[in-house]
This record gives structure tokens, sequence and C-alpha cells, in this order.
């Protein structure tokens, strides 16, 4: 079984790389998918790796989000009861988002290396305009942090600018699947097999409440 869940992710690996544009009819409904999906996990003791790192502590209604280090202050999630269906009804539309970028639907960061980088002689003048004025408003976004740290506050100043998502979703398309299924949290599907120093399986990562973590590899080179 745990090779057939392998294989299974790796056809997904490719699949997202082929549904990254449905992203532009997800991203209205960010908020919504952001808040059923953590909040699904919180209620129910599921671990969500990258959100469980934020250390979630519930306290008069909401689940605040602390000890990271990307966020410019503490995230916080609404507390609401989340039905299974309505879950995965949002689960499969969330997939689709990055949640771990740090301007909300692209990364600065990137915009960066597109505009300064080898891809500026090719890149049109409108679309590296685009992006450098993606780049001046993040930067005056007071509130800082990836929808992980940030939690429902990410809402409050939301980033979007089409050619910065579409090239950082063309780079990391539906990301969030990576958050939700490639990274494997306990043993129960861990394997790991090395193939001419390529690993193929499982790496351990970390520990989180006493439960081991991996990351999904294939083909990576081992040492």
């Amino acid at each position: 079984m745990k090779y057939i869940y392998y294989i299974q992710i790796l056809f997904m690996v490719i699949i997202r790389r082929l549904i990254f544009p449905l992203i532009f009819l997800v991203i209205p409904f960010r908020q919504y998918l952001r808040n059923t999906v953590y909040n699904y996990h919180l209620n129910n003791s599921l671990i969500l790796k990258r959100l469980q790192e934020r250390n979630p502590i519930l306290k008069d209604g909401f689940w605040i989000l602390h000890g990271n280090t990307h966020s410019s202050e503490n995230g916080v999630v609404k507390q609401k009861d989340i039905s299974k269906i309505r879950y995965y009804f949002a689960l499969v539309f969330w997939l689709l988002l990055d949640d771990d970028c740090n301007e909300d639907t692209y990364s600065k960061g990137f915009n960066k290396t597109i505009v300064t980088g080898k891809r500026k002689k090719w890149m049109p003048k409108f679309i590296k305009s685009k992006l450098e004025t993606a780049i001046k408003t993040a930067d005056k976004t007071p509130i800082k942090g990836n929808s992980f740290d940030l939690g429902d506050k990410r809402e409050i100043f939301p980033l979007y600018d089409f050619w910065s998502t579409f090239w950082w979703t063309l780079r990391n398309p539906a990301y969030n699947f990576n958050y939700k299924y490639n990274q494997l949290i306990g043993d129960k599907y861990a394997f790991k097999i090395i193939i001419y120093n390529r690993l193929f399986g499982w790496e351990k990562r970390n520990t989180i409440n006493g439960v081991n973590t991996y990351s999904w590899e294939f083909a990576k080179k081992y040492n």
C-alpha cells in the first residue's frame, strides 16, 4: 500500500502542473478556503505540517498562530465548526493555492529574480513593469508573512497581481498539494530506496508533537 500511495502522489505531481491556470478561478475565494481547511485540521487535531509549525492555541474563539520566523506578528484563525463534507469540498480548491508564498498570491523575491536576472532579456517590458509595481506594493504592505503565518489576517491586506501570480504559479503549481500530501506525517507509509545515489521515497525532516515527518522525494541526489 505504501508504494501505491507513493505512485499516486507522483501522478498528482504531474497533473497539478497541467491544471495550474485554474488558480485564477479560486483566488477570489481563497480566504474562505483557507479558513475552512485550517479550522477542520485544528478542530480535529489533524496535522497539517506547515500549520502545526505555528504552534496554534485556541483562545477566546480564535486559533492563535505564533512561533514562526516569517511574520511580523502573530496570526489568527477565527474558530468555526466545519463539517467533513464542507472540508473536502473546500480542500479540492484550496490545493490549487500556495499558502507559503509571502505575498499572498505571489512572491516578491521571485519577481525580483525575473526583473533583474537572465529572464529580463526576453520578458516584455509591460510585464516587467507589472512585476516591479507588485514588488513596490508588497514593500508598502504593513503586514508581513505568508498565509500559514497570518491566517485570517492575510485578508486585511490581500495581495494580487495577475502577472506576478502567473509566473509564481507556473513555478509552484497547486503547491498546497505539496503541503497536504507530499509531507508525510507518521511512519505508516515511510520508506526509502537508494538507486545510483538517487533517493526514491520519503526523507525524514523533523518531529511535531512526537510524530516523525517526511518529505516526498523522487530521484533526489543522495549522499
